[in-house]
Order: C-alpha cells, then sequence, then structure tokens
C-alpha cells in the first residue's frame, strides 16, 4: 500500500470483531477526499509486519477490548511498538469509554470514547489527526491531556452493521450500549 494518505491496521480479535465490521461499514458509505487503506492484523506479529509495510503519511491501528483484556494488550501493545514504531494507536471500545486516561496511560495514543463511527469518519477526513475531532482523549505534543466531548451520536440504522466490501458480516443490531441505561 503506498502513495497512500491513511493505512488503517484493525488489530482483529475474534472477541472485538463485531465493532471493526460497524466502523468499516461507515467508512464504507462514507465519502471522503483521503486516499487509504484497510489491513486486518489477526496477531501481533500481523500487526508489526503491516506497520512496516505501510506506505502511506500516517498509519492507525484500530484497537478495541473489554476491561479484562486491557493488561493482556497493553503488553501486546508496548512489543508492537517496539519492534515497529510510528503508528498512531488508537483503542476504542467499553474500556477506552470507561477509562480513557488509564488507556493512555497504558501506551495507546487515542482512546475513542462512546460509539466511534462519526470519530473514525473524522479521523480519516483528517489524515489521522485528531485535533477538533469529537468523542476523542489523547495528549498534546506538550503531554496536555485533551478531551474533545461526547462523540456525535448517529441513529442506531444509519449504517449498515458490516463491510460489503470486506465480506465480513455481523449478527442485526437491534440495539447497542446497556439497557439498563449504563453511560456507553
Amino acid at each position: 500500500m503506498s502513495g497512500l494518505d491513511l493505512v488503517l491496521i484493525l488489530r482483529y480479535r475474534k472477541a472485538v470483531t463485531y465493532g471493526h465490521h460497524v466502523l468499516l461499514a461507515a467508512l464504507e458509505e462514507h465519502g471522503t477526499s483521503t486516499s487509504y487503506g484497510v489491513v486486518f492484523a489477526e496477531s501481533a506479529a500481523a500487526a508489526v509486519e503491516a506497520i512496516q509495510q505501510a506506505k502511506a503519511e500516517r498509519t492507525l491501528v484500530l484497537w478495541s477490548f473489554y476491561s479484562p483484556d486491557a493488561l493482556a494488550l497493553a503488553e501486546e501493545l508496548a512489543a508492537i511498538k517496539e519492534q515497529a514504531p510510528g503508528a498512531i494507536h488508537v483503542a476504542g471500545g467499553v474500556h477506552a469509554t470507561a477509562e480513557p486516561v488509564r488507556t493512555l496511560d497504558a501506551g495507546w495514543d487515542i482512546a475513542a470514547v462512546g460509539e466511534g463511527e462519526s470519530a473514525l469518519l473524522a479521523l480519516v477526513d483528517q489524515a489521522g489527526d485528531p485535533k477538533g475531532i469529537q468523542g476523542l482523549v489523547f495528549r498534546d505534543d506538550n503531554g496536555t491531556l485533551i478531551r474533545t466531548g461526547k462523540a456525535h451520536r448517529e441513529p442506531l440504522g444509519r449504517y449498515r452493521a458490516f463491510p460489503l466490501t470486506y465480506k465480513r458480516m455481523n449478527p442485526i443490531e437491534i440495539t447497542r450500549g446497556c439497557v439498563y441505561a449504563c453511560a456507553y
């Protein structure tokens, strides 16, 4: 993948594939002037290889995980960053939403808070630059914590639950988040 503005590498794990599918479906329906490519990295080694082979202005590695997986994935992240520096690692999902500062402290560069479709589309539009995008928490060049507020929330049916281009299917969503009104 050479000559692109952006490469999106999905740290693609069985436990969290559906979230990635929803993001890719939204991206598939979204018009952008940013040229990008998508890579499914099904292991840490595959992520390292994809980062090393990415020939783009920016490389984003997209992660999604639950809190019980956070510690093990932080260790994996550290190993990936050591072997393949230079990528921007974006954490999304339940843990990043609940604990964005701890997520950053564990090594991720950006935490996406809440539903990630609008944040990802804006990141792609801005070729990976998080400045001014709602729904993100990150540190600026001086180390100052930046919280950009809640992400724009689209109606549940706004995007398909699966991307046609990549032929990755999901069950049909009838609800999202906690039915008990948890703050996700």
